[in-house]
């Protein structure tokens, strides 16, 4: 209950520990794998619409982010928020 509350999921959303064989790139068909250091860049759920828009585009899924990855994007899509605009892959594209 405290990883719910603190990083907004769902209290629907059931969540597990992995046991010693489990690997996150290797996830069970229902499952979705997220680090701890990703919850604590700032992801929260459900993740916001750009953050989806950006994943979509380079083709990977949310467990593929690195730590610094997740906390550049979330905080990038913090900053344009806080301006009153969109992030969007195409303003990423012209960054990098």
């Amino acid at each position: 209950m405290i990883l719910h509350k603190n990083f907004f999921i769902l209290n629907d959303v059931v969540t597990t520990v992995p046991k010693r064989s489990d690997r996150a790139g290797l996830p069970p068909p229902v499952y979705l794998t997220i680090s701890e250091t990703s919850l604590r860049a700032g992801l929260h759920f459900p993740p916001p619409a750009e953050l989806v828009k950006i994943l979509k585009r380079c083709g990977v899924c949310l467990s593929q982010f690195l730590y610094r990855v997740m906390s550049v994007t979330v905080g990038l899509i913090a900053l344009f928020r806080d301006r009153g605009a969109i992030l969007t892959p195409e303003h990423l594209s012209r960054m990098g």
